[in-house]
């Protein structure tokens, strides 16, 4: 069984973005979500990964987590050099 300390960070985010949400109804849109991690004093690096998910309604936390997910493997491909 892995320790706390062989979770991955981002999995990691995620349990801690979905315990700041836990209370949420869905369908819900980011403004909703970072109110509720807001009324639940949740951290910067929370609000952080809520802020970055686009305008749209999210039917659940599944999708809310894919779209988190999504965005943090955009941000950690290296960035390729173009033809100049």
């Amino acid at each position: 069984m892995p320790t706390d300390s062989a979770v991955n960070p981002r999995d990691a985010l995620i349990d801690r973005v979905q315990r700041a949400v836990n209370d949420v109804s869905y369908p819900a849109h980011p403004r909703t979500l970072l109110d509720a991690a807001r009324q639940a004093q949740a951290d910067f690096e929370v609000l952080d990964a809520l802020r970055g998910l686009p305008d749209e309604a999210f039917g659940g936390f599944a999708e809310v987590s894919a779209s988190i997910v999504a965005g943090i493997d955009a941000r950690a491909l290296p960035r390729r050099e173009t033809p100049g």
